[in-house]
């Protein structure tokens, strides 16, 4: 494939904990393609320990094959990193003037980070001045240098240089603002990801929220393999198999697996109400309050359904190549709602 050289994509590359997910966007006459791809780690390695960075690359560069990309075809990378040491928070400042707030945001992030500083990459953003009240909102994003430096030694390898990184919960926000376009709306991502979650809540005029939550892939995993007494690997793969576009069985809400699905939902559920009520300290909720969900695990049939129902609340399935639409496609890739964070990063430069 030739990709001209004036539009050529931009690419968010999401690696996470069980797989690398890219999705490439590239501007050009009536529309915008995009490319994606998605690959196991455990293509590079047979255990969870962290990947050697030259194995990385290697898989890094086999993503980018399989989307019919290669290091020297993209205008640019948009890096995401995630993880329980990745921290995204609103906090309030004094008044003062733009250049004093790198250093006075140094010394207030002390109070609000578990971390050592001198072993912390920060950056922020502006997001509201108000000198009625004596007072700036900061966006502040924080990430340990040593888990920054292990996700770029794999790109430098490939001769790529990391234009953009960012959080994995700026990155959600940014997906769903394609499919939530009003200003005035809320936007509430629940992102299910291997070992973990991250739900992000933004509304005009409240605080920005992110949490990592306890849950993922692995606990409904975990849940089916207890319920059954199968191994793990066999509960992963009904799992994989019932979310799959076109499964190959049957899948019925009176199954076994499923009940053991619908009992892993419920814990969930709990986590959630547990957070709303967190958020309700600092602000309302929004009113109406819906949630959009994304990551692999959200293919699984039912889930929104039984989420909606545990809370109360209107619960949607995010994938985001619907936005894209089918016909600018270079391939029809499995599921969808996994490309969220690799599509909010591919934005970054829309």
């Amino acid at each position: 494939m030739r990709v001209g050289i004036r539009n050529r994509p931009w690419a968010g590359l999401d690696v996470g904990e069980y797989s690398v997910k890219l999705l490439a966007l590239q501007p050009g006459v009536g529309g915008v393609k995009h490319f994606v791809s998605e690959l196991p780690l455990r293509r590079a390695t047979g255990s969870d320990a962290v990947i050697p960075a030259d194995q990385m690359a290697h898989l890094l560069s086999e993503t980018l094959q399989s989307a019919g990309l290669s290091p020297r075809s993209l205008k640019g990378v948009s890096l995401g990193v995630s993880g329980s040491d990745v921290i995204v928070k609103q906090i309030s400042l004094p008044i003062m003037d733009d250049a004093e707030v790198a250093g006075a945001l140094r010394f207030e992030a002390r109070k609000h980070l578990p971390f050592d500083l001198t072993s912390m990459v920060i950056d922020y953003q502006l997001v509201g001045r108000y000198p009625s009240e004596k007072r700036l909102d900061v966006l502040l994003a924080a990430v340990p240098q040593a888990k920054l430096d292990r996700a770029l030694a794999p790109l430098r390898l490939l001769g790529i240089d990391a234009d953009i990184v960012d959080a994995a919960p700026l990155a959600l926000t940014n997906a769903l603002s394609r499919q939530v376009e009003r200003e005035s709306e809320s936007r509430v991502l629940l992102d299910i990801g291997h070992a973990g979650s991250w739900f992000t809540l933004y509304q005009k005029g409240a605080p920005y929220f992110s949490r990592r939550l306890d849950f993922g892939g692995v606990s409904v995993t975990q849940a089916i393999s207890s319920a059954l007494r199968i191994p793990f690997a066999e509960a992963e793969e009904w799992k994989l198999e019932a979310g799959a576009d076109d499964p190959s069985m049957r899948v019925t809400t009176d199954s076994r697996e499923m009940q053991a699905v619908q009992e892993a939902l419920g814990q969930l559920g709990e986590e959630l109400r547990r957070t709303f009520a967190f958020y309700r300290t600092m602000a309302p909720l929004p009113d109406p309050l819906s949630i959009w969900i994304s990551g692999s695990t959200a293919r699984l049939p039912g889930l929104t359904a039984k989420l909606s129902s545990l809370l109360d609340i209107p619960t949607f399935t995010f994938n985001p190549l619907d936005s894209l639409g089918a016909e600018h496609r270079t391939m029809a890739p499995p599921g969808g709602p996994q490309f969220a964070q690799a599509f909010g990063l591919a934005l970054r430069n829309a």
